[in-house]
C-alpha cells in the first residue's frame, strides 16, 4: 500500500501506570506487553485484530441467529455441484435445495428435476460456477427450457455484489455538481459522474477531440 512504517515501536516511550483494578484484565495485559520488534507489534496490534474482526463478522452475519443465511448460501453452492445430483441423490444437497426452495416458495422436485436435466445434458463443465453455468445456458440457448434454474443462477451470481460503486456515485456527486454546474443538465451531469466513478476505463483523447470537431456548430444549454 506504500504506507512508510515508523521505524520505532509505537508506544513503547513514557507508559501511563495501569490502575490496580485493571491490572490483570484482558486488555491491560494486551496494552502492557512488550513486544521485541515492530513485526510483532503490527502482528499482535493489527494482523491479530483484524483476522478476529473478519472471522466474528463473518460467524454473525452467516452463522448467527437462525443460520437462515448460511442455510441459502450453501443450497446455491450445492446446486452448482455436479456430483450432488448423480444417482443417487446426495441427501444434504437435498435438504439445503428443500430450504432453498421453501425460503423461494419453489417446488423442490421441479427444481431437482430441472437440475439432472441439465447436469446430464453437459456432463463436463470446465468449472462449476454460476458464471460459467450461465454463460453455457446463454451459448446453448436454453434459457427458455430451463427458466427456474436461470432465475436461481442470477441471484446467485448477484449475491457477492457491493455497493462501494453506489456509494463512491453519491460521494463525487457533491464535487462534480458544483455552484458552477448547476445549470447542467441531465445527460451532461451523468457523463460527468461516469467519467469521475469509473476511472478504471480506458478514454482515448485524441479519439475523442476528434469526434468533438467534427460535431457540427450549436449552441445548447450544458
Amino acid at each position: 500500500m506504500a504506507i512508510d512504517l515508523p521505524s520505532g515501536i509505537p508506544g513503547q516511550g513514557r507508559r501511563r501506570k495501569m490502575p490496580e483494578i485493571y491490572k490483570y484484565s484482558a486488555t491491560s495485559a494486551t496494552e502492557d506487553q512488550q513486544y521485541q520488534s515492530l513485526d510483532e507489534y503490527y502482528r499482535v496490534r493489527v494482523f491479530y485484530v483484524f483476522l478476529d474482526t473478519i472471522s466474528q463478522e463473518l460467524q454473525r452475519r452467516f452463522k448467527g441467529g437462525d443460520n437462515t443465511t448460511w442455510g441459502i448460501l450453501n443450497a446455491f453452492h450445492c446446486m452448482t455441484v455436479q456430483d450432488n445430483w448423480k444417482e443417487p441423490v446426495n441427501e444434504e444437497a437435498f435438504k439445503s435445495l428443500q430450504k432453498l426452495c421453501q425460503f423461494y416458495e419453489l417446488e423442490v422436485d421441479k427444481l431437482r428435476l430441472k437440475l439432472k436435466i441439465f447436469y446430464s445434458s453437459f456432463p463436463c463443465l470446465p468449472q462449476n460456477t454460476a458464471a460459467t453455468m450461465l454463460n453455457l445456458m446463454k451459448e446453448k440457448n436454453v434459457q427458455e427450457i430451463l427458466p427456474l434454474m436461470l432465475e436461481l443462477l442470477i441471484i446467485y451470481a448477484t449475491l457477492p455484489v457491493t455497493t462501494a460503486t453506489v456509494e463512491r456515485t453519491f460521494s463525487k456527486l457533491k464535487l462534480t455538481k458544483t455552484k458552477l454546474r448547476s445549470l447542467s443538465s441531465e445527460e451532461r451531469l451523468s457523463d460527468l459522474l461516469l467519467l469521475a466513478v469509473e476511472k478504471d476505463i480506458t478514454i482515448n483523447n485524441s479519439e475523442v477531440i476528434s469526434i468533438f470537431k467534427e460535431m457540427a456548430h450549436r449552441r445548447v444549454l450544458l
